[in-house]
C-alpha cells in the first residue's frame, strides 16, 4: 500500500485529541485539576472553621461517642449553614457537568474513530479501483504499441524489399553523375544484379507458395518431411544470391547456380502435386473401401438379425408346441417351483461340503447323525411329554445349544458348517421315514408329521429343505410325470421317476416302488393335515391349501398306470376328510370328476389293483355321501 495512507488509529486519536482542545472544547485533564484543588481548599476552610468548637477526638477508633450520638449533639452553627450549602451545590454542579462533558467527549471520540475508519475504507477501495483501471489502461495501450510495431516492421520490411531495387539505381545515377566518363561496364553489372535481385524476389514468392500450398492442404503432413531438406537448400541458397545483390557483386558462378534454382522450386513445386495427387486418390479409394465395409456390415447384421427373428420364431413356434404338450406332464409354475427348490438345496448342500470331505471331523459327524437319528427314531405317539421331549432335544440342536444324546453332549455349531449339516440331516432323515417306516406302517406318519410342523414353524429354511427332498424322492409331489427325453438312457429316466437301481444295476419292481412312493406321500398327507402344537401359537406353515393345490394340479395332468390310481387313492384316504370339511361342494366336485372322466382314461391304460382300490372308494363315498376319516386313530394328536 502506499505509504501515503500508512496512518494508524493512535496518530488520528492523539491528532484529534489535540484539535479538539485547540476548537474551544473542554479541557478534561485541567477541568480536574480545578475540582481537586477546589475541594482541597474547601476542606481545610470547613476544619479551620469548626476546630474552636471541637474538643476531643470525633472520628476513628478513640472517639469516646458513637457517630449517631455525634449527630445529635454536633452543635449546628446557623451562621455558617448556608455557605456549606452553597459549596455542596456548587460541587454537585461541578460534578455533574464533569460527567457529562467525560461522556460527551466519549461519544466524539467514538464517533471520531468509525469516521475516520469509513473514511479510511472508502480511500482504500477508491485506490485499488484506480490502481486496477491505471493497468487496464497500460494493458491496452502496450497492446495497441505491439500492434503498431508489427505494422511499422511489416511496412519497413516491404519498403526495404520495393526501395532495393530504387536504392541501387540511385546509387548508379549517382555514380554516374560523380563520374565524367560514362561506365557502361558498372550500368551493365548494375542491370544484372538488378535482374538477379528480380529473380530472388520471384524464386522467395515461389517459395512461400509453396510453403502456403502446405500449410492449406490438409494431405502436407504426410509429403512435408519429403521436401524438407529440398525447400531449406532452395531457401539458403536463394539468401546468398539475396546478399549478393545487396553488395553489388554477383559472381558467374551465383548467377548460374540461381537458374538451377528456379529449376528445382518449380520441379518440387511439381512433385508435392503430384504427390498429393496421389494421396488423394488413395484416400478416395481407402473411403470408398470403408464405404464398401460399412455396407457390407450393415448388411452381415440385417442378414444376422434376419436369422435372429427367425430363430426367435422357431424358439417360439417350439415354446408354444412345448406349452401345449407340457401340461399334459405337468405345470409350469409348479416345475419352476420345483426347479427353485434343487437349486436352494443343491445351494445349501454345497455348504457343508468340507464338512463331509474331512477325515479328521468323523467324531462329529458321528455325533451329529447320532444326535438327529436318536429323537427321530425313537417318535411315537405314546405320550405328549414324549413328543414334547424329543421336539425340544431337536430344536435345540437346530438352534446350536447343547444335547444330550444318551452318554455324549452334541453341540452343532462347534465347526462353522455343523448347523447347516445337522439342518439338512434332519430333513432328509424325516424324508427317508416315509419309504423306511411310514411305507410298512402308516400309523407312523402322524408324529413324525406333528414333529416336522412344529420345527418348520420355527425354522422355515428346514420346512423348506424337508419339501426339497420330498420332490427329490417322489417328484409326483410337485406333481409332474417327466417324459423321456431325446437321447435319455432307461437308467436317467427311471430316476427322474423316483425308481431306485440295486449294486448290480438292476431297477427296482412295480411294487416295491409303488409301496415306497405310497410310504413318502402318505407321510405328506400327514404333514398337510398335522395341527400345530399349542406351545408355538403360530399359523400352520404348510396346510391344507397346498394339499389343495396338489389334488387340482394332479387331477389336470395325464393319468398314467398304478402310480397315478395309488397316489390318489392315498390322498382321498389321508386327506378326504379334512378336505371334505375345508371345502365342502368343490372337494365333492372333484369328487364326480374323478368317478367319471378320471377313471374313463384309467380305464384304457390301466387294469390292475390301484384302480380297482379307487374306483371302490370313490363309489362308496359318493353313494354314502360321507368321507371317512383315515382309519388310524393316532392321528388325532393334540399337545
Amino acid at each position: 500500500m502506499n505509504s501515503s495512507y500508512d496512518i494508524s488509529f493512535e496518530s488520528y486519536e492523539d491528532t484529534s485529541k489535540h484539535n479538539f482542545r485547540h476548537k474551544g472544547g473542554i479541557n478534561i485533564s485541567n477541568e480536574l485539576a480545578d475540582l481537586c484543588e477546589r475541594l482541597r481548599v474547601s476542606a481545610l476552610t470547613n476544619a479551620a472553621e469548626i476546630s474552636p468548637l471541637v474538643k476531643e477526638v470525633t472520628i476513628g477508633p478513640n472517639s469516646p461517642r458513637k457517630k449517631d450520638d455525634y449527630k445529635d449533639t454536633t452543635p449546628i452553627i446557623n451562621k455558617e449553614q448556608p455557605s456549606e450549602n452553597l459549596l455542596e451545590d456548587k460541587l454537585q454542579e461541578d460534578l455533574r457537568y464533569l460527567l457529562i462533558a467525560k461522556k460527551c467527549e466519549n461519544k466524539m471520540q467514538k464517533t471520531s474513530n468509525e469516521l475516520f475508519k469509513d473514511i479510511l475504507g472508502n480511500m482504500l477501495c477508491k485506490h485499488a479501483e484506480a490502481t486496477t483501471q491505471f493497468w487496464q489502461i497500460q494493458a491496452q495501450e502496450c497492446q495497441k504499441r505491439t500492434l503498431l510495431d508489427k505494422e511499422r516492421k511489416m511496412k519497413m520490411y516491404k519498403s526495404i524489399q520495393e526501395n532495393d531495387n530504387t536504392s541501387l539505381l540511385e546509387k548508379a545515377r549517382t555514380n554516374e553523375l560523380n563520374c565524367p566518363i560514362n561506365n557502361t561496364d558498372t550500368i551493365d553489372n548494375m542491370n544484372k544484379i538488378l535482374e538477379e535481385q528480380n529473380k530472388a524476389t520471384a524464386r522467395f514468392a515461389s517459395i512461400t507458395d509453396i510453403s502456403n500450398q502446405l500449410t492449406a492442404e490438409p494431405l502436407a503432413k504426410t509429403v512435408i518431411n519429403t521436401y524438407t531438406g529440398g525447400i531449406g537448400a532452395v531457401k539458403e541458397n536463394n539468401n546468398v544470391v539475396t546478399e549478393y545483390c545487396k553488395t553489388g557483386n554477383v559472381p558467374d558462378k551465383d548467377a548460374k547456380q540461381a537458374k538451377l534454382l528456379a529449376l528445382n522450386i518449380e520441379n518440387i513445386k511439381k512433385n508435392i502435386a503430384q504427390d498429393l495427387e496421389v494421396i488423394k486418390k488413395e484416400e478416395i479409394l481407402m473411403k470408398q473401401k470403408q464405404e464398401e465395409l460399412k455396407k457390407k456390415q450393415i448388411e452381415e447384421e440385417k442378414a444376422q438379425q434376419i436369422k435372429l427373428a427367425q430363430a426367435a420364431a422357431a424358439e417360439k413356434e417350439k415354446t408354444e408346441r412345448m406349452k401345449k404338450t407340457k401340461p399334459v406332464f405337468f405345470s409350469n409354475n409348479n416345475y419352476k417351483y420345483y426347479e427353485d427348490l434343487k437349486n436352494y438345496l443343491d445351494q445349501y448342500e454345497v455348504q457343508y461340503k468340507d464338512l463331509l470331505e474331512d477325515t479328521s471331523l468323523k467324531k462329529f459327524r458321528f455325533d451329529c447323525q447320532k444326535a438327529v437319528n436318536t429323537p427321530v427314531n425313537a417318535l411315537s405317539s405314546v405320550s405328549v411329554l414324549h413328543m414334547k421331549d424329543k421336539y425340544d432335544k431337536l430344536s435345540k440342536l437346530l438352534k446350536g445349544e447343547i444335547v444330550q444324546v444318551l452318554d455324549i453332549s452334541v453341540r452343532a455349531t462347534r465347526h462353522p458348517q455343523g448347523l447347516a449339516y445337522c439342518t439338512a440331516l434332519l430333513a432328509k432323515k424325516i424324508v427317508r421315514q416315509g419309504d423306511l417306516l411310514v411305507s410298512s406302517n402308516t400309523e407312523a406318519a402322524y408324529p413324525l408329521a406333528a414333529v416336522t410342523v412344529a420345527l418348520w414353524a420355527q425354522f422355515p429354511h428346514f420346512g423348506k429343505l424337508v419339501e426339497a427332498y420330498f420332490h427329490r424322492l417322489c417328484p409326483y409331489l410337485v406333481p409332474m410325470f417327466l417324459p423321456q427325453k431325446e437321447g435319455q438312457t432307461d437308467k436317467e429316466f427311471y430316476l427322474s421317476r423316483g425308481y431306485t437301481y440295486n449294486d448290480e444295476g438292476v431297477v427296482e419292481k412295480q411294487d416295491k416302488f409303488l409301496k415306497r412312493m405310497s410310504g413318502i406321500f402318505r407321510l405328506r398327507c400327514a404333514i398337510w393335515t398335522a395341527k400345530m402344537p399349542k406351545f408355538l401359537n403360530s399359523p400352520h406353515p404348510n396346510g391344507m391349501r397346498h394339499a389343495w393345490h396338489w389334488l387340482a394340479s394332479f387331477i389336470n395332468l395325464k393319468p398314467e398306470p398304478d402310480i397315478s390310481a395309488t397316489l390318489l387313492h392315498d390322498f382321498y384316504i389321508m386327506c378326504g376328510s379334512r378336505c371334505n370339511e375345508c371345502y365342502d361342494k368343490q372337494f365333492r366336485k372333484i369328487l364326480v370328476l374323478a368317478n367319471s372322466d378320471y377313471l374313463k382314461i384309467l380305464e384304457n391304460i390301466d387294469e390292475g389293483g390301484p384302480k380297482t382300490r379307487l374306483e371302490v372308494y370313490l363309489q362308496a363315498a359318493l353313494k354314502s355321501n360321507n368321507i371317512p376319516p383315515p382309519p388310524v386313530p393316532a392321528q388325532q394328536i393334540n399337545w
